[in-house]
């Protein structure tokens, strides 16, 4: 409960850099531009919210899970829906970011309601949150060794 800060930074930090990714790799200059407006937009929302209740950085802020969470999905979807008339560039990342994202939200938004259930009921939906992250670790591992690694000429 001590490092709920640190699960805010990580969120917000996470929202960032995968925003300049799917930034990058993005071709539409208007969907470009949607990035970086929503990525100002969702910083200038979470620092009013930081402004006017500085005790939501200390706690286990939903709202700000959801919103860094959902944004990147939405980013991937862009760059998802790029890729149906495209070459498939960073397929299994953003099939990946899609999947684990939406997946954690929920999970993390469910993780209230649990609350005053039993402890082995909890861990349940904690453990199944560390077993799609490592799915997801997983997809990005995939999508390095398809995209970056040096194929042997035979």
């Amino acid at each position: 409960m001590k490092n709920l800060f640190a699960i805010n930074i990580f969120f917000i930090g996470q929202m960032i850099l995968l925003g300049l990714f799917f930034r990058s790799i993005l071709k539409n200059k208007e969907q470009k531009n949607f990035v970086s407006w929503s990525l100002v937009s969702a910083l200038l929302v979470l620092g009013i919210q930081l402004c006017i209740d500085v005790t939501q950085f200390l706690k286990f802020n939903l709202f700000a899970i959801t919103i860094t969470s959902l944004l990147i999905v939405v980013y991937a979807l862009l760059h998802f829906y790029n890729m149906l008339t495209s070459k498939k560039e960073y397929y299994y990342l953003t099939i990946g970011v899609i999947f684990y994202l939406l997946t954690s939200t929920i999970l993390f938004l469910v993780g209230n309601l649990t609350i005053g259930l039993s402890n082995e009921f909890k861990l349940m939906s904690w453990t199944l949150n560390a077993f799609l992250i490592l799915v997801y670790y997983l997809f990005i591992l995939f999508e390095w060794k398809v995209s970056f690694s040096l194929k042997r000429e035979n």
